[in-house]
């Protein structure tokens, strides 16, 4: 019996060694793509975007922009490795290789697109936080990318403003004008259920001033009149008050 369990035991030993000295199985996949050329790799990870199969078109023009950095096909690789990032949502690489894209080609002839993409991304990384209710540490969001949204929209139509893209950045500058007024909003109203007058008064003072043809405004006027009312300041109370009926005629003002 114990002579039986040695040679059982032998030939397991000898089993794993023969396991752990086999030789692993090269990555076929891998290795096709090391011996691509550049237009194959190009050429297939169009078709990878076509078919919507954006891993693949990555990992294609991924290869383009390690092996092949200058170029032609180089160029429109980082185009399309954008989108690919973007349809993915992998807006950090996306966003990182807009910014190279940038610095290494300033003046190239889509240097529009790329300005509209770091956008897009900006956009579609916070725009979902400012559909989500607001929460009771409002007052502490960082509205960070959907700032840096507008400023990249902004710089396209004023440095090309003719671009096709630009149509869309306006209409989205004003998306975004309105979703910053809106959290300037909500946060002057929280101010304001907690009796923080003074903080109320200044968030709602912002939106008139830095965001003055929002929905936002005829509100924030509102929250001025009852805030500086309460704070025991009629005449800029009163102030607030005419300015909102002369601009809001049709605007119900609340008794306070």
């Amino acid at each position: 019996m114990q002579k039986h369990s040695i040679i059982v035991l032998a030939l397991l030993v000898f089993s794993l060694a023969g396991c752990s000295s086999t030789p692993k199985k090269p990555d076929l996949n891998k290795t096709k793509v090391e011996s691509m050329a550049a237009q194959e790799l190009f050429d297939g990870a169009k078709r990878s975007m076509r078919n919507g199969n954006y891993v693949r078109a990555t990992e294609l023009l991924e290869e383009i922009d390690t092996r092949y950095p200058f170029g032609r096909i180089s160029e429109q690789a980082k185009l399309e490795l954008i989108y690919a990032y973007f349809k993915r949502a992998d807006y950090e690489s996306g966003q990182a290789l807009a910014d190279r894209f940038l610095r290494q080609h300033p003046q190239h002839e889509n240097a529009d697109y790329v300005y509209y993409m770091k956008g897009v991304m900006h956009y579609e990384q916070e725009v979902g936080t400012f559909k989500e209710v607001f929460t009771a540490d409002i007052e502490k969001r960082d509205t960070t990318n959907i700032k840096a949204a507008f400023d990249n929209f902004k710089a396209l139509v004023e440095v090309y403003p003719e671009s096709e893209y630009a149509p869309d950045a306006r209409k989205r500058m004003i998306q975004i004008r309105n979703l910053l007024a809106d959290y300037e909003l909500h946060v002057a109203r929280y101010y304001m259920k907690r009796d923080s007058y003074i903080g109320a008064a200044n968030r709602a003072k912002y939106i008139v001033e830095n965001f003055p043809k929002t929905p936002a405004v005829p509100s924030a006027l509102e929250i001025l009149i009852n805030s500086y009312k309460i704070l025991e300041l009629p005449e800029i109370s009163e102030e607030y008050r005419k300015v909102l009926l002369l601009n809001y005629p049709d605007y119900k003002l609340a008794e306070f």
